[in-house]
């Protein structure tokens, strides 16, 4: 009799044959998943939403997840399974698709059936499966999946490589073979025992929610539908947003000629008093990935990729026994690095914000030198006289593939207590290419990175990955 982690393994590697988008896992926190947004848990008034996004549920949820939304100000529009009124229904871009994973395990077909129908005309929208129901988290959670998957694969063909959701001891899976793929590997565990799972389209990805309740349900809402659909969606909403929940817009221009892959995160991990334990900030970033080609006179082609790293923290007043701390993230260190000390055709080409400055608007552009570029902009986002300002130092090298740049959080002449729970963002990027005439230049490009903050009281969080690209897709594991 095959041990339970067989029987998932064997059923992913099956699985894999009719994925058709490339994951992103949401939530990283000390080797286990949350999808707590970082911060104390916030009441929103969200109604807002309901004339930029539809929330459509197939069949029935949870009365614990309907409430949810509902407190939330949010509208659901129901679609029973029958037939005709699934086929009946149009489903607008910019749409949420709620499911029971329960009973869409139970009855697989069905849904299959309608959501088949219900999506084929569709083409920018998120599916998320509901898994409140403790007793439901065995291997029919796996048919529920199986269901959606088949499903995208129906209405997209081709279009998306497989999605790739690994447990991130499979290394089997991270070595690179010329001419190969990645196969089958280990289903993270994270997928069954999670409150909800959210695959999205535009870009492809999967967001792994562990807790789900009251007291973060308003975060994660506002950053699932951040993350995965258009910017424009949410100019109506900023007014009724904090800073840290409005989108950021630092790419100013291009990367030109380059066609989007994709999206690592966001991800969230957490800093912690070092006497008392309590949450005193957090980090969360995202990853965009986008890749061109070049064919040179002699007929060589060249695969180029364009990492853009977006790494916020923000810190917490917070208490320890009688004392009342401030916090702020004092350093940023954001590391892409392309490993051309392991692979040489793996080849960092430029990155920036190169050298070291001092200023609260930081304006640079990086070109892969072959004709692709893109001009980026971020800052502190004040204005005001003596206000915070970013000292950024440039400890890349080149030989080694490896962009290092670190961002120290300077106060100016504001006091500590003024920035409590001021979100900072910083957008490091860099492009690397793979060159054919060197060893390991070839698909897919192996990249790794680490995100690490520390906050001004020395408390600190780090979190790395590893990511594959290839010329359509990409997959990717968390470390710690």
């Amino acid at each position: 009799m095959k041990k339970p982690a067989e029987h998932v393994a064997l059923a992913v590697a099956l699985l894999l044959s009719v994925l058709v988008i490339a994951s992103v896992l949401y939530g990283y926190h000390f080797q286990t998943f949350s999808s707590v947004v970082a911060g104390e848990s916030r009441s929103y008034d969200l109604s807002g939403i309901n004339s930029l996004v539809k929330f459509y549920v197939v069949g029935s949820i949870p009365s614990s997840v309907q409430r949810l939304f509902e407190s939330l100000g949010i509208q659901l529009t129901y679609i029973p399974l029958e037939e005709g009124l699934a086929r009946a229904t149009k489903l607008e871009d910019n749409s949420v698709v709620v499911i029971n994973t329960r009973d869409a395990g139970l009855k697989p077909l069905n849904y299959y059936y309608v959501l088949t129908r219900l999506l084929d005309k569709a083409s920018n929208y998120i599916i998320v499966l509901v898994n409140k129901d403790p007793k439901a988290r065995d291997h029919s959670v796996l048919d529920a999946h199986a269901s959606v998957f088949k499903v995208l694969s129906q209405v997209y063909g081709k279009t998306y490589q497989p999605v790739i959701v690994c447990d991130p001891s499979d290394e089997a899976l991270w070595q690179p073979r010329e001419g190969e793929k990645p196969g089958g590997c280990r289903l993270h565990p994270a997928v069954v025992s999670a409150d909800a799972v959210a695959y999205y389209t535009r870009p492809p990805g999967t967001v792994i929610i562990e807790n789900l309740d009251e007291n973060n349900a308003a975060s994660v809402v506002v950053f699932v539908l951040k993350a995965h659909l258009p910017d424009s969606v949410f100019t109506g909403l900023a007014h009724l947003l904090p800073r840290d929940l409005v989108p950021s817009t630092s790419i100013k221009e291009g990367p030109s000629g380059m066609v989007l892959l994709g999206t690592v995160g966001w991800i969230a991990s957490y800093t912690r008093g070092r006497v008392c334990g309590e949450i005193t900030g957090y980090q969360s970033f995202y990853i965009r990935y986008y890749y061109g080609n070049f064919t040179s006179a002699t007929g060589t082609l060249y695969h180029v990729f364009y990492a853009y790293a977006v790494h916020s923290g923000k810190g917490y007043q917070t208490t320890c026994g009688r004392s009342t701390i401030n916090h702020y993230p004092r350093v940023f260190e954001t590391v892409i690095h392309w490993k051309t000390d392991a692979y040489p055709g793996q080849v960092l080409d430029d990155w920036g914000p190169k050298n070291v400055g001092s200023q609260r608007v930081i304006t640079y552009t990086v070109s892969s030198g072959i004709g692709f570029s893109a001009t980026i902009e971020y800052s502190t986002g004040f204005t005001e006289p003596n206000a915070p300002y970013y000292t950024w130092m440039d400890l890349t090298d080149p030989p080694l593939g490896k962009v290092r740049v670190r961002h120290i959080v300077e106060r100016g002449g504001w006091p500590e207590g003024r920035l409590n729970d001021v979100l900072f963002t910083v957008v490091p990027s860099s492009f690397g290419y793979l060159d054919p005439n060197k060893p390991y230049g070839y698909l897919p490009m192996v990249v790794y990175h680490s995100m690490y903050m520390e906050l001004n009281t020395g408390d600190s969080t780090n979190v790395t990955m590893a990511v594959l690209l290839w010329s359509n897709s990409y997959s990717w594991r968390l470390g710690s």
